[in-house]
């Protein structure tokens, strides 16, 4: 099931409202690297109450610090062996097939 979020972002000066939403396409949000979301997806995760109050390079590193353990599950899931650091090492299945 898709997982969808709302981006605020700024109104231009001549709208009568201050903040424009849109929804957003959340998937990859939680354990894809922050350099590997779209802008959309980069956006909205600044806006989180967890990271809002860092800056955009301290966001960045707590971000990926905080997804790591569900990036290797999902890239193991998907047939791909990463170690603890988030270093891609392999495919599972080339592991496999050579044993």
């Amino acid at each position: 099931m898709k997982e969808f979020g709302i981006l605020e972002y700024p109104a231009p000066d001549w709208s009568a409202h201050k903040n424009y939403y849109r929804s957003i396409d959340l998937e990859g949000v939680g354990y894809e690297w922050f350099d590997c979301l779209t802008d959309d997806q980069q956006s909205y995760v600044l806006q989180m109450q967890k990271y809002d109050h860092l800056d955009y390079d301290e966001v960045i590193k707590q971000y990926d610090k905080d997804i790591l353990p569900a990036l290797i599950k999902h890239q193991k899931s998907l047939g791909w062996n990463y170690d603890n650091n988030g270093n891609f090492i392999g495919s599972l299945w080339r592991s496999i097939a050579l044993k």
